[in-house]
C-alpha cells in the first residue's frame, strides 16, 4: 500500500480542520463532524482501508481536541461528547467501509468489461488472418504442384503476411500488459529520432509496398533520451494505423522538428480524417474509430503509454484539405 495515501489522509484532515477552524463561529458542532466525514469519505473513495481508517481516527481526534470544549484538549467537559465520539467514529468507519467496497466493486466491473472486450477484440482480429493461413495452406496441399509456380508464392506470401499481422497482434497484446502492470523498465539512452523511424519503416517493408512515405527528418535533429526498442513501436503502430485508415496509394508523411526543450513529431496521412467524436478517444484501449478498417484497438493506446512513459505527450488532429494528424512531442532531456 503507498505510503503516500496516508500521507494524503493527514493533508485531507488537516484540510478539513483548516475549513472548520473557518467556519467555527458560524456553525453547530454537528457540522463540524460533518465536514470530517467528507474528508473521510474522500479518502475512502481511492480504495485504501487503511488510510481510511486513519482518516475516520484522525477526524475523531482533531474534532475532540480542536473544537469539543474544553477546547485544544483531550479532555472533555460533558460525558455526552464522548458518546458523540463513539458515534462518529462509528459512522466514519461505516461510511469507509462502504466507499471501498463500491469502489473495489467498480474495479472488478471495469476489469471484467476490459476482459470481455478484449475477447470480442481478439477473436475478431484473430478470425480474419487465420482464416487467410488455413485457406493459403490447404491451398499447397491440395495441389502440392502449386509450389513451385507463381500461384504458390503467392499463396506461401499470403501465409507469411498474415502471419507477421498475427504476430504484431500478439506484440500488441503483451506489451498492452506489461506497460499496465509497469513491468516495463525503459532502457534510454541519447537517440537519432531518424534512425528509430527507418528501423520501423523497414519492419513495415511488406505493408508498405506500394506506398509513398516521406520523411521530412533534417540531418542536425537533436539526439533525445528514449527506449529505441519501445519507440520503435510507436512508429510501427503510428505508420500501420495509417496504411488502414487510408485508400491504397496515398502518401504517408513523417517529419520532425525541435523546439525549446521537446522534439516535435507528426505522422501524417491523407485519408478520410477523424469524426470529432474520435480524436479523444482513439487513444482508449479496445476503441476502433471504425470497425470496416479492422485492429484491435491496441495499437494506439500502446503509442500513448509509451509516449507519455518517455515524459512526452500525443495528440491525434485532422489536417487541412483532408487527413489525420498524429503529433508526438519528445522531451530532449530525461525528464526522470
Amino acid at each position: 500500500m503507498p505510503v503516500r495515501e496516508y500521507g494524503l489522509a493527514v493533508g485531507v484532515i488537516a484540510l478539513c480542520t483548516a475549513l472548520c477552524f473557518a467556519v467555527f463561529p458560524l456553525v453547530a458542532l454537528s457540522d463540524i463532524i460533518m465536514v470530517y466525514l467528507l474528508g473521510t469519505l474522500i479518502i475512502a473513495l481511492r480504495g485504501w482501508r487503511g488510510p481510511a481508517a486513519a482518516a475516520s481516527v484522525l477526524g475523531v481526534l482533531c474534532f475532540d481536541y480542536f473544537f469539543v470544549p474544553p477546547r485544544f484538549t483531550f479532555d472533555v467537559a460533558h460525558p455526552q461528547y464522548v458518546l458523540t465520539f463513539v458515534v462518529m467514529f462509528a459512522v466514519a468507519m461505516t461510511i469507509s467501509q462502504l466507499a471501498v467496497r463500491v469502489r473495489r466493486q467498480a474495479v472488478a466491473a471495469e476489469t471484467e468489461r476490459l476482459r470481455s472486450s478484449l475477447l470480442s477484440a481478439v477473436s475478431h482480429e484473430l478470425r480474419t488472418p487465420l482464416a487467410a493461413i488455413i485457406g493459403s495452406a490447404s491451398g499447397l496441399l491440395q495441389a502440392p504442384a502449386a509450389l513451385g509456380g507463381d500461384t504458390g508464392r503467392e499463396l506461401l506470401e499470403n501465409i507469411r503476411g498474415e502471419a507477421e499481422r498475427l504476430a504484431r497482434l500478439v506484440h500488441n497484446l503483451i506489451e498492452t500488459t506489461r506497460l499496465e502492470s509497469g513491468a516495463v523498465r525503459l532502457k534510454k539512452e541519447l537517440y537519432p529520432i531518424e534512425d528509430v523511424v527507418g528501423t520501423a519503416l523497414e519492419r513495415l517493408g511488406k505493408l508498405l509496398a506500394g506506398r509513398e512515405v516521406k520523411t521530412d527528418l533534417p540531418e542536425d535533429l537533436p539526439l533525445v533520451p528514449l527506449d529505441p526498442v519501445l519507440m520503435e513501436l510507436v512508429f510501427v503502430n503510428l505508420v500501420e494505423n495509417a496504411v488502414r485508415h487510408t485508400p491504397a496509394g496515398t502518401v504517408i508523411e513523417i517529419a520532425a522538428r525541435p523546439r525549446e526543450a521537446f522534439l516535435d513529431i507528426a505522422v501524417s496521412d491523407r485519408g478520410a480524417g477523424l469524426a470529432e467524436s474520435d480524436v479523444e478517444r482513439v487513444f482508449e484501449k479496445f476503441y476502433r474509430a471504425t470497425q470496416a478498417a479492422g485492429g484491435a484497438g491496441l495499437g494506439l493506446a500502446i503509442c500513448k503509454a509509451v509516449v507519455e512513459a518517455h515524459g512526452g505527450a500525443i495528440s491525434a488532429v485532422n489536417r487541412r484539405g483532408g487527413g489525420a494528424e498524429f503529433r508526438l512531442t519528445l522531451p530532449r532531456k530525461d525528464p526522470s
